[in-house]
């Protein structure tokens, strides 16, 4: 049986946050969907604020920005407008999708906001659905989208994957409040917006398909848990990187082999985005003994170590300096004498020279070494957590987090 919106959102958030998230940021374009989303959340959360990203592709964009706003403010629900600008480079839709997941999360982590929910409904998923036939895609494709995911150290909900947009507009019918009609949803330019006319004319059983969907997403949910036991004991934790023993490796299925990879790029970059599957299938069949060098795949390295397939960060896709209060890299956090000047970066070259050379006796690769967090003053670093400073004058003591992923690095099996 489907349940009401305001089910769909209790038991989403009873299943995903038991004790409750605390402030909630809800993202609102002033569609449908996302204001009867606002509605519902603000009936369930007291700690709710409304975040408009402004894209700057129609003039129409700061109205409506506006409009939301007013909206909130008749919820007594603070709003704040978000601004992300194309630059030219890419495709405009999924640039924009990860410019608004971006902005979003930038402005959760400034504001202390671990949560944000988005308006995401049955329709996109079986939207979605058909959009991954059109392009050939395999069962991650097609099986929807995920109800919650992480990004950049926020976690996203989208508690109204089983609700339809008709059965949100009788919401806010319901309710008296007007909503946006976003133009580009019918501009057949669009790959979706195609699909969704499409659909219309066909009047298809919207409820079995999302069944359906369903089911593949269940599937994809147990290669995860297969996948997990296929690993058990056989991938750890080396310093910054992740390693899965050579035997294991050997005996994946060309399958299991790629979910790992997915995840492990996903576990040590923080994306949820995989890399493209001609790129990843390149990794999954190759010679390693054949390889002049490490590959590199979405700022990872990858290389057959004595110890099994060594997975790390590539040192010039690590992220720049942060202040030591902050995370560094979607990662590390460090707790100790913080300062103006002390800031979290990779070791790098000049890192390396003022490291106790003693680090070379372990197991940790050169190349994994300069992509390691450590703290800085100036041009002087103080620590790592791998290995001490060769001056004992320089060292400070400092608590890094964390050193065991192990829990993350699970879950990011299971929604590979």
């Amino acid at each position: 049986m489907t349940p009401t919106p305001e089910q769909a959102v209790s038991a989403h958030f009873q299943m995903t946050c038991p004790d409750g998230p605390g402030r909630i940021a809800v993202a609102v374009s002033g569609g449908g969907d996302s204001l009867a989303l606002l509605c519902l959340m603000r009936d369930r959360f007291a700690d709710v604020v409304a975040l408009t990203v402004d894209h700057g592709l129609r003039p129409e964009a700061a109205e409506e920005a506006r409009t939301v706003g007013d909206i909130a403010a008749t919820l007594n629900v603070p709003h704040d407008v978000l601004r992300w600008r194309w630059d030219g480079a890419g495709n405009l839709s999924e640039e924009a999708r990860k410019g608004r997941y971006a902005a979003l999360a930038a402005w959760c982590v400034a504001n202390d906001v671990a949560h944000c929910a988005t308006g995401h409904t049955r329709d996109d998923n079986v939207e979605s659905f058909f959009l991954g036939l059109m392009r050939g895609a395999g069962l991650d494709g097609l099986c929807g989208m995920r109800p919650t995911f992480e990004t950049d150290g926020v976690t996203f909900h989208r508690p109204l994957l089983e609700i339809s947009r008709d059965a949100l507009r009788t919401e806010l019918r319901t309710r008296g409040i007007a909503w946006i009609e976003d133009p580009t949803n019918d501009n057949t330019a669009y790959d979706r917006a195609r699909i969704r006319k499409a659909l219309a004319t066909l009047d298809l059983p919207d409820d079995q398909i999302a069944r359906s969907v369903a089911n593949l997403a269940a599937t994809r949910r147990d290669l995860g848990f297969e996948l997990e036991r296929r690993l058990s004991g056989s991938w750890r934790l080396d310093g910054p990187d992740l390693v899965v023993e050579t035997t294991c490796w050997d005996g994946l299925t060309a399958e299991f082999r790629r979910r790992t990879l997915t995840a492990a790029i996903r576990f040590l970059t923080g994306t949820q985005h995989a890399p493209r599957s001609a790129s990843l299938m390149r990794l999954v069949q190759a010679d390693w003994s054949a390889l002049p060098g490490p590959a590199t795949l979405q700022g990872c390295t990858f290389a057959m170590d004595p110890g099994g397939l060594r997975i790390g960060r590539e040192l010039a896709a690590v992220s720049d300096p942060v202040p030591s209060r902050e995370k560094w890299d979607n990662r590390w956090t460090a707790e100790g004498p913080h300062g103006d000047d002390a800031t979290i970066r990779a070791t790098g070259e000049a890192g390396l020279l003022q490291l106790d050379p003693a680090w070379k006796d372990g197991t940790i690769p050169r190349r994994s070494m300069l992509a390691a967090p450590s703290l800085w003053r100036g041009d002087r670093l103080t620590a790592c957590p791998f290995a001490d400073p060769a001056d004992s004058g320089a060292r400070e003591s400092w608590r890094w987090s964390p050193q065991d992923d192990s829990n993350r690095f699970i879950a990011s099996i299971r929604s590979a």
